[in-house]
């Protein structure tokens, strides 16, 4: 199961201010500290501040137990991706290592709002043996207009092909979905942008906006199939597709994406 919140720095209003928020750990403070940017700093604490609440609810739900969010640390690994780790004297009965939880956790942020999203990064242990794991991205993408050239840049043939079929707002709507499926696929499989975005085609049934997650399609080229091995798919008859579970909805003028992939 996906748990995903959606914050705007409405709900955190303390994030403009200049002072330090006390809900950040030792470390975090200490990270804080390097960020000059007002923006970069802004989006930073909105990013924790959702995750942390993310994390928080999620473990009453699946413990009982209570945090507090400066005891739920969001760190990065080598390769930029998110995690969670339960510092001080707070000890949470979930198998982790080191005081991480075992989740996979996401991040993104525009224009004033974060999503946050975590799954459980494993499920079905039996005798100690480890069941089905998984990773996940997700994202969340203004909708506004974008030059032909950040597509032609960008977008493989099919998805310019599509893009072309639509025009206005649809076409802008269109374009914005698909460079956030782009984007959450790239975080499950945590490489981001160090791989060609035209090595993984997205593909999206109709141009409504829905309102509730949607599922759209996500095709990776033969040689990441290799790459990243996973469960196998005739996708409209692709040799060597892969089966992602991805979905998309729209919120007022955003489009959030959320793609899981199993690992192997």
């Amino acid at each position: 199961m996906i748990h995903w919140l959606l914050l705007s720095l409405d709900d955190c209003p303390s994030i403009l201010g200049n002072t330090v928020p006390e809900w950040l750990g030792e470390q975090e403070q200490q990270r804080l500290s390097t960020l000059k940017v007002e923006k970069r700093r802004r989006d930073w604490l909105l990013g924790r501040w959702t995750a942390k609440q993310l994390v928080q609810s999620y473990l009453v739900e699946t413990t009982g137990q209570t945090a507090p969010l400066a005891a739920l640390r969001i760190g990065n690994d080598a390769d930029g991706a998110p995690y969670v780790a339960v510092c001080g004297e707070w000890r949470i009965t979930i198998d982790g290592h080191d005081g991480r939880l075992p989740v996979s956790l996401s991040i993104s942020h525009s224009h004033g709002y974060a999503i946050c999203a975590l799954i459980a990064s494993h499920e079905g242990d039996s005798a100690g043996v480890r069941g089905v794991r998984y990773a996940l991205g997700c994202d969340i993408e203004f909708i506004e207009p974008r030059e032909d050239n950040f597509v032609r840049g960008f977008f493989a043939a099919e998805e310019m092909a599509a893009v072309a079929t639509v025009a206005g707002e649809q076409h802008a709507m269109l374009v914005t979905a698909i460079w956030s499926a782009k984007e959450a696929v790239l975080k499950a499989l945590r490489e981001g942008l160090r791989i060609d975005t035209r090595r993984i085609i997205c593909r999206f049934q109709g141009f409504d906006a829905p309102q509730e997650w949607t599922p759209f399609e996500a095709v990776l080229d033969a040689e990441l199939v290799t790459q990243f091995p996973g469960p196998l798919t005739d996708v409209r008859g692709s040799e060597g597709a892969i089966g992602w579970s991805c979905w998309w909805r729209v919120h007022e003028r955003f489009v959030l994406t959320l793609a899981v992939r199993e690992v192997r």
